[in-house]
């Protein structure tokens, strides 16, 4: 990514603002609640032998290679330096797979052997690893994964639940067009379980709402295909009255403004070339955003897990939306960074708050 600089006044009063946010005690049974949400009504706690601290903490990562997992290390690597969180961790390692699920299978082996009182784990595969990790948690070991999750019950699971992200910005869509219209629906990946997800959540919502079409296209999560399907739909559809749109939607609105069309109101991921052009255009938009701070509220339910607390084996961050009005300049999106920024660096639920000056440029 460009590597923009901060004038040192910005990046003082980044770190000013942000360095002693972090949570007064990781481990409180409130705090912890408030952070971890159940996935379901039915989803059992599970609840690790009390360890003695601080810990050995792992972090294997499957993959190493684009922005989102540029941030999400580095904030990782912020986290665990933050007084309240540096007290319980003696030693953070982290190892990148490069997506190969046998390479991923041999480093947690070695973080076993390591002696490491918790793994955590951004997996290549959702069942490539449960043998591994099923080692682990029988040799005392805290697994906990997280963005992509693994189907063993020994884990702990955290993630975001995307199926409410697809609802929430198909209501508001359905607001904003007054349940009238057609929709342009920009899926992310083809077969995915995110993208399904948030699709079938959107559809929910739309189904409900017999004065609103939908059209649906592929933009792969990318800024260059979500503008080219954009623009395509749009020389066919004169008519469409929003855009429900994901990662990339950036190229989905730039393809409006390629041709002049009406501008409508979408939705999109935390992408901040798509919040600058929506704050510049004064559009209509709803950002929710898979946050790569997930890792260090990973890092917070491995200390808490622990130290003997209570977690639910699958547990949801809870969303943070932001509408164009609250979008606010060096607060939650960022002019002098780069459109590919990611801009939902912190999640203030979980107590997660990240200087942005260690996100771009690493603590």
């Amino acid at each position: 990514m460009n590597k923009t600089i901060f004038s040192a006044m910005t990046a003082a009063a980044i770190l000013a603002v942000t360095s002693t946010a972090v949570a007064n005690n990781l481990v409180e049974p409130k705090s912890l609640a408030a952070c971890f949400v159940p996935q379901t009504a039915n989803t059992p706690m599970v609840k690790f032998k009390a360890k003695p601290g601080p810990y050995k903490i792992a972090f294997s990562n499957s993959y190493y290679g684009n922005n989102w997992r540029t941030e999400m290390l580095n904030i990782a690597r912020a986290y665990v330096k933050q007084p309240g969180v540096a007290k319980y961790v003696s030693k953070f390692e982290v190892q990148n797979a490069g997506n190969n699920v046998a390479q991923q299978v041999a480093q947690i082996r070695q973080m076993i052997l390591g002696g490491y009182d918790a793994i955590v784990v951004d997996a290549a595969s959702p069942s490539g690893l449960n043998s591994v990790i099923n080692e682990a948690v029988n040799h005392g070991i805290v697994v906990v994964a997280f963005d992509n999750t693994v189907t063993t019950s020994k884990a702990i699971n955290i993630n975001e639940d995307q199926a409410a992200m697809g609802r929430m910005w198909a209501k508001f869509l359905a607001r904003k067009t007054g349940g009238k219209g057609k929709i342009l629906l920009v899926h992310g990946l083809a077969g995915t379980t995110v993208d399904n997800d948030q699709g079938d959540g959107a559809m929910t919502v739309f189904k409900k709402s017999p004065g609103i079409s939908v059209k649906q296209v592929y933009g792969n999560w990318d800024v260059g295909v979500n503008q080219k399907v954009t623009a395509d739909a749009l020389s066919t559809n004169h008519n469409i009255a929003g855009v429900w749109g994901t990662e990339g939607a950036t190229g989905a609105l730039q393809a409006f403004l390629q041709v002049n069309a009406k501008l409508v109101p979408m939705t999109g991921e935390s992408d901040n070339g798509f919040m600058k052009l929506a704050v510049e255009h004064h559009i209509p938009a709803l950002v929710i955003g898979q946050s790569p701070a997930l890792a260090a509220a990973a890092i917070r339910a491995a200390i808490a897990a622990l130290d003997g607390q209570s977690l639910p084996s699958n547990a949801n961050i809870p969303l943070s939306p932001v509408t164009t009005k609250e979008m606010k300049a060096g607060v939650n999106y960022f002019p002098k960074l780069s459109n590919s920024f990611v801009t939902d660096i912190n999640i203030p639920q979980c107590d997660v708050h990240i200087p942005v000056a260690a996100v771009v440029h690493g603590s």
